[in-house]
């Protein structure tokens, strides 16, 4: 049976409330293949779309604190606020060394509800792997809008997602096509302005259409094996040199395909920016 946003938000629950505060996976959830690919690309978008360094940014979904982290370091906001509808991560978050940082604060929220708003605007929202987690249509298009009333003149949302041909829907997932997403941002006011290709094998290839058993079984075979050749690793140097030849396997695909393929039809997770219609 697929999953609905409450499912989700009970197992987030569990996940953080028996994470270790002290330990690393508190403030850093992501693959390092990912991280390693994801952020130059991530911070090259911010540029090209011309919001230089932020001063007010809000995290969505912010779990982990990965993203948080990240921002934090890389533009020294004024105003950062992360936000996640799981009480557990936020309560973990606030224990977290970058709750310490003037202007920085966790709150919880979900932005699917009606009833939710923090009353304040920003120039960057970020909003990473949350809204494939959102099937319920009357949800997800809450939440578009919700996004666009804390967005500032001039300010952009920055998220994840695949945009394939079709809609996919897994147990965690239901990805929507580009088609839909065009129709209900619209509908919310707001608009695509940008988009980046990124991250092939360290992210699910729900950019691919078809079944498990076509193309997308080749791109699952070769995430499984470079999990494997990681937890085979017996010292640290195996470990990053697995980790290093990954990242230019990564790279090196990204780049054959970005002088021959367009950003959308890309097999990745791309990285979309959003602007008031």
């Amino acid at each position: 049976m697929p999953m609905t946003q409450d499912d989700i938000r009970t197992h987030y629950e569990s996940e953080w409330s028996q994470t270790d505060g002290t330990s690393d996976v508190a403030m850093s959830y992501a693959d390092p293949v990912e991280r390693a690919v994801a952020e130059p690309i991530y911070r090259a978008l911010v540029s090209d779309v011309g919001l230089g360094s932020p001063r007010r940014v809000m995290d969505v979904g912010c779990g982990s604190g990965r993203w948080c982290r990240f921002l934090h370091e890389t533009y020294g906001p004024d105003r950062l606020v992360g936000v996640d509808f799981a009480r557990a991560s936020v309560e973990l978050l606030k224990t977290s060394e970058l709750a310490g940082s003037p202007g920085v604060g966790f709150e919880v929220g979900d932005v699917t509800s009606e009833s939710w708003g923090l009353g304040e605007q920003f120039d960057l929202i970020n909003i990473a792997n949350v809204l494939f987690h959102v099937p319920e249509p009357d949800k997800f298009d809450r939440a578009l809008m919700n996004l666009r009333s804390h967005l500032a003149e001039g300010g952009r949302v920055l998220l994840t997602d695949y945009l394939p041909r079709i809609g996919m829907r897994t147990e965690w997932m239901l990805v929507r096509s580009r088609y839909e997403w065009e129709q209900r941002l619209a509908a919310a006011g707001l608009k695509i302005v940008a988009m980046r290709p990124m991250c092939v094998f360290t992210n699910d290839p729900m950019g691919i259409d078809g079944t498990d058993s076509g193309a997308r079984q080749h791109f699952n075979r070769v995430r499984g094996r470079y999990q494997q050749l990681l937890k085979a690793a017996g010292d640290p140097q195996a470990r990053e040199f697995i980790l290093g030849m990954m990242v230019d396997i990564e790279r090196a695909v990204l780049a054959f395909c970005e002088e021959r393929v367009s950003a959308v039809e890309m097999p990745s997770q791309k990285l979309i920016a959003l602007c008031a219609a």
